[in-house]
């Protein structure tokens, strides 16, 4: 039974409205509470400005990846994944929108109807979800904020013309690489921002382009979710992407989240297409103008009173349909097909007749493909870390864990390289937070930490040297975190 709240509220509107600062600004009213953000590096820069405004011991964050809780936190800054089981006074999830979402959708879902707040509940997101939330919760009270600032189509340059405070959208690794190329030759650098880069190199790049030491920024879509950038136009290079299962039109409302970045507070902000894409029709033109939605009728759902009896019990349970009729069952989700293809292993079988165990592999699967390697290679990896969970031990071996590490740290200076030591480093950082998985977790976290950050700074540096050229004074601090600092040229 789902437990109800003082006060349940949403906040919706286009970008640029100030939501999610509505939120922070509402959790310092209460004793404790807990935002949900879309992206670690959403929840990350969050977490520093609240740091800011209350101070560092009274701050989390949690993301999948990462997990710093002082003994006074009272303030939780998560990704919507990592929000904790507790209960908090104060509960708000950003961009609700993205239940509609085929990957994430599900997650989404779970957190909007189970996790609310013993005083307040606040949603935050575009207008598309108004009649959803009146569904799920018949007595919540609407707010709708008006963007503080302009949008207005600018036509097409090519990128030579490009004005300064731009950012170009491009929808795959190849094409960011080959834009930035282009723009690095014709105005002297570019940063790069991509979901394929760590969130400590992406942030020392969006560092570059804020500090103004380069005027123009290539992105992916990911850029539409938050990320607060000081970007006066943004330039589309193409309107389709692939979405993990096929390449598709991006819709008018995702179209519009991006285009939505140009412009910061008042200042207007601008939008066109550059490259290979030569116009925008009309329609969508005047959909993005004049900040329209369309309606979110279904979102993603998945049952999450889970059965771990037996893996039959667990399967149904999964796959356990709703009567509300705008739930869509979610199926096939990663972790659903990681369970699938390890069940069938004869090794596994003959654990997980243990219910303690079946528990242990569904957590187990659900620890993110990075690398985005295929299914079954990514099983194989899980596999051998359940057969050391499951066996006598009950842990990862220390001695197993260094030496997947030492593979980890072999030396390249190629882009794509360490894009993929990367990926494959944030699995690691992922498994270390689970703290009674791995032999002396303390020393191998340290470990993975120092080896992410070195990773982090030798692309930092491959990417300032390809697409803006050598830097003088190169300077990078480390903290905790490892976080990258400001890079002065």
């Amino acid at each position: 039974m789902r437990l109800k709240a003082k006060k349940i509220v949403a906040i919706l509107g286009p970008t640029n409205t100030g939501k999610t600062f509505s939120a922070i600004q509402t959790i310092f009213k209460y004793n404790n509470g807990v935002i949900g953000f879309p992206l670690r590096l959403l929840a990350r820069e969050n977490y520093e400005f609240a740091k800011r405004e209350v101070g560092d011991e009274k701050v989390a964050l949690i993301t999948g990846e990462e997990k710093i809780i002082p003994k006074m936190a009272k303030y939780f800054f998560c990704t919507v994944e990592s929000i904790p089981d507790q209960r908090f006074e104060f509960v708000a999830i950003d961009e609700i929108q993205l239940a509609s979402d085929y990957e994430r959708g599900h997650l989404f879902t779970e957190k909007i109807m189970n996790k609310i707040g013993a005083k307040e509940t606040m949603f935050l997101g575009s207008l598309s979800m108004e009649e959803i939330l009146k569904k799920i919760y018949p007595e919540i009270k609407i707010y709708k904020k008006p963007r503080l600032s302009k949008l207005t189509y600018s036509g097409y340059k090519n990128l030579a013309r490009l004005p300064k405070r731009s950012a170009v959208i491009a929808f795959s690794q190849i094409d960011v690489y080959e834009i930035a190329n282009k723009i690095k030759q014709i105005h002297g650098g570019v940063s790069v921002v991509m979901g394929a880069l760590s969130p400590d190199v992406r942030n020392a790049q969006v560092k570059i382009f804020e500090d103004g030491k380069v005027d123009h920024i290539v992105a992916t879509d990911a850029i539409g979710l938050g990320l607060n950038l000081n970007i006066k136009h943004i330039f589309f290079s193409s309107l389709v992407k692939f979405d993990g299962i096929r390449k598709r039109v991006l819709t008018n409302d995702e179209i519009s989240q991006i285009a939505g970045r140009a412009g910061r507070h008042i200042n207007d902000g601008f939008f066109g297409t550059t490259g290979s894409l030569k116009t925008i029709k009309n329609q969508v033109v005047s959909y993005v103008e004049s900040y329209d939605y369309t309606k979110i009728k279904k979102i993603f759902w998945r049952n999450s009173l889970l059965n771990f009896q037996s893996i039959n019990n667990l399967i149904r349970t999964l796959g356990k349909k709703t009567d509300k009729d705008f739930l869509v069952l979610k199926k096939n989700a990663s972790d659903q097909r990681f369970l699938k293809i390890l069940v069938s292993d004869s090794a596994v079988k003959k654990k997980i007749n243990i219910p303690y165990y079946l528990k242990v592999l569904w957590d187990l699967c659900g620890t993110p493909d990075y690398s985005r390697d295929l299914d079954e290679f990514h099983s194989r990896f899980l596999k051998k870390i359940f057969l050391f969970l499951s066996g006598s031990h009950g842990m990862i071996p220390e001695n197993w864990i260094s030496n997947e590490l030492k593979n980890i740290k072999t030396k390249t200076k190629k882009i794509a390289e360490l894009n993929y030591k990367i990926s494959q480093i944030r699995k690691w950082s992922f498994l270390a937070f689970k703290s009674n998985w791995m032999e002396n977790n303390i020393n191998i976290k340290k470990q993975i930490k120092e080896i992410e950050y070195k990773l982090a700074l030798l692309l930092h540096s491959q990417l300032i040297n390809q697409f803006i050229g050598v830097l003088k004074n190169l300077k990078i601090k480390s903290s905790k975190n490892f976080k990258l600092s400001v890079i002065k040229l």
